[in-house]
């Protein structure tokens, strides 16, 4: 959750460009709520970590193509975190 917060304030403090600016912001609130989601079944969780590094990988090479670089190393950071998270979680339920 702490690095979509990051990415929401990143681009005002970096100066990102318009396009690095919405997919900061965009990518960012999707980290939040998915952070916030106390509800999701474990597999509907597990399928959206891996489709949102998956986005923010293809976000990189977009930035990247457009010019923006720094906005597109940033989102490439946050999605090697997200799939190093993903792979080091284990997906399942602590028994009661």
């Amino acid at each position: 959750m702490l690095a979509g917060v990051a990415l929401i304030a990143a681009p005002f403090a970096l100066g990102f460009g318009p396009g690095g600016l919405i997919a900061c912001m965009a990518a960012g609130a999707l980290l939040v709520g998915l952070g916030l989601s106390e509800g999701l079944a474990i597999s509907a969780h597990m399928t959206a970590d891996t489709l949102l590094a998956g986005g923010l990988i293809a976000a990189t090479l977009a930035l990247a193509a457009s010019g923006e670089r720094v906005a597109g190393g940033l989102l490439a950071a946050v999605a090697a975190g997200e799939l190093a998270l993903s792979l080091v979680t284990r997906w399942t339920r602590p028994q009661r």
